[in-house]
């Protein structure tokens, strides 16, 4: 997810890399053994699928850092030879900056070999991988080719991939929702809409300039069941972080109109919070 409301990245992104210590590609033991403590690095183009851009998700951004794990897999979005159309979502659609005229898949690289994990509408819906665990299960954003009757564009679910399937996880009862952080307990934190009013929500006011929109609530995904983590007495709220114990990192609106603050939910079970 593009984000808008951490204001603008200029930077544009052309392919996505990673630099990977020799130790792990090509080792130079003599090197090695004098100066154990250096490394060299290789950069590796990940590639497309066909198109001309792919990215990993930045810092600034929702699923950061967790766009690699302990076993060197890494994910992201890379562009396909699709042309996009009006009703294609911006936040995820058009690469990183939402700039280049073509849809973009979820990418998993792994072992040398890029592969593309596909969304849950046809070849022409977008979807983009924010964060893989250490376990290899991964989170994000995938269009479902219905259109959004509030903004005009495909609706986005939060999904999780596992085991070479992707699942959409629902939301709270709005249009929208998008995977942020994933731990290997299989816990999923983002952000879903509701089915409550809100003229200022953050998806659809602060992303898109709608009034008509529903609230943003952070979630917590296990086992089949979105739970709705709440704020501390503003509308809205949005799940970006999630450790091996549960507890979920974000942040919240004091007010309808104004003021974001951090958030930490403490980690209880499901039902509790």
């Amino acid at each position: 997810m593009k984000s808008r409301i951490l204001k603008c990245i200029t930077a544009t992104t052309l392919f996505a890399g990673l630099a990977v210590p020799l130790g792990f590609a090509a080792q130079d033991d003599a090197a090695q053994a004098n100066n154990p403590k250096h490394h060299h690095y290789k950069l590796i183009d990940i590639g497309t699928f066909g198109g001309p851009e792919s990215y990993l998700n930045p810092t600034p951004v929702i699923g950061s850092p967790d766009q690699l794990n302990s076993q060197g897999t890494t994910v992201g979005g890379a562009g396909t030879p699709i042309p996009t159309t009006p009703t294609n979502n911006p936040a995820i659609c058009g690469g990183f900056e939402g700039i280049v005229p073509f849809v973009n898949h979820a990418l998993e690289w792994r072992d040398g070999v890029v592969t593309d994990l596909g969304s849950l509408g046809a070849a022409d819906n977008c979807s983009v991988a924010t964060s893989i665990s250490a376990n290899g299960g991964i989170t994000g954003q995938s269009e479902n080719g219905v259109v959004d009757p509030v903004l005009g564009f495909n609706e986005l679910r939060a999904v999780l991939w596992k085991d070479g399937e992707i699942q959409d996880l629902g939301t709270l009862g709005g249009n929208v929702s998008a995977g942020a952080g994933i731990n290997d307990r299989g816990q999923v934190v983002g952000f879903a809409l509701n089915g409550i009013p809100d003229p200022f929500s953050i998806y659809d006011f602060q992303l898109f300039g709608s009034s008509n929109g529903t609230q943003t609530r952070a979630f917590l995904w296990q086992d089949g069941v979105m739970q709705d983590l709440g704020t501390l007495g503003g509308p809205d709220s949005w799940g970006d972080f999630v450790n091996e114990g549960g507890q979920v990192a974000g942040v919240y609106k004091l007010d309808s109109e104004c003021c974001y603050r951090a958030a930490d939910h403490a980690s209880l079970p499901l039902g509790e919070r």
